[in-house]
């Protein structure tokens, strides 16, 4: 097995038990090795192909009914952002795209360290969920906005890994579903993606152990780390491309 593939299916299966252990991390941590390697067109359909794998394994059922209109509110947004998303991606170069999602994820990490005295309005929560929408289908990484929407609507941060698996499992599947039927041949052609399927599939395995076991503020302070990381990366990639 190559080298470059070894580290990627790696990154896949560390990726996915940050997903379902702590709520979000796969694009993170898989992204800049795939875009890398497969290239920014295919690398985004896979990803979101992935993802959604790795959501519907991470779903409980049991989140269904304490959290449905909270998850239905999220999904609403996340779906009116999408769209919207398609209708501007034509007017945007991929270099203002990685620019602007950065910057939206900037904007989540700070707004958990600013100290809130209530919780944001159903509307807020939904501007979030819809924010979250036009990250995922600019740059797969919308996993960060759609957390900290769910933690200031006054969520704890383990219910909120719960809650965030169904809403990703529908932005994430539309999402794909949308680049496929625009482009199928690109995302057919990508090589590995048994392998890929499979190592996300360990990584969902060990996500569910771990879930469990980790303490509220180490899932926020994760959430926090890797949003900045995800700056960083999507910062770097719109600056080389200037």
């Amino acid at each position: 097995m190559p080298a470059d593939l070894s580290v990627l299916l790696l990154a896949i299966v560390a990726g996915a038990t940050l997903q379902v252990g702590v709520g979000v991390g796969f694009s993170i941590v898989v992204a800049p090795i795939m875009m890398v390697l497969l290239g920014t067109a295919t690398a985004v359909p896979v990803l979101l192909m992935l993802n959604t794998l790795v959501s519907a394994a991470a779903i409980d059922i049991r989140i269904w009914s304490t959290g449905r209109t909270l998850i239905s509110n999220a999904i609403f947004g996340c779906l009116a952002g999408i769209f919207l998303g398609l209708l501007v991606y034509p007017y945007l170069s991929e270099q203002v795209v990685l620019s602007l999602t950065a910057i939206l994820l900037l904007i989540g990490v700070v707004s958990t360290l600013i100290p809130m005295k209530s919780n944001i309005s159903i509307f807020g929560y939904r501007a979030v969920s819809g924010l979250s929408g036009l990250a995922t289908v600019w740059a797969a990484t919308p996993g960060p906005l759609m957390m900290f929407g769910l933690l200031a609507i006054g969520r704890p941060a383990h219910e909120a890994r719960k809650l965030v698996q169904p809403i990703a499992l529908i932005a994430y599947g539309v999402a794909f579903a949308l680049h496929i039927m625009t482009d199928w041949q690109t995302f057919a052609s990508a090589a590995g993606l048994l392998p890929f399927a499979l190592a996300a599939g360990v990584g969902s395995l060990l996500g569910r152990l771990i879930g469990p076991r980790l303490p509220q503020k180490t899932i926020t302070n994760t959430i926090r780390v890797i949003s900045i990381l995800a700056c960083v990366v999507l910062f770097r990639r719109a600056y080389l491309m200037g």
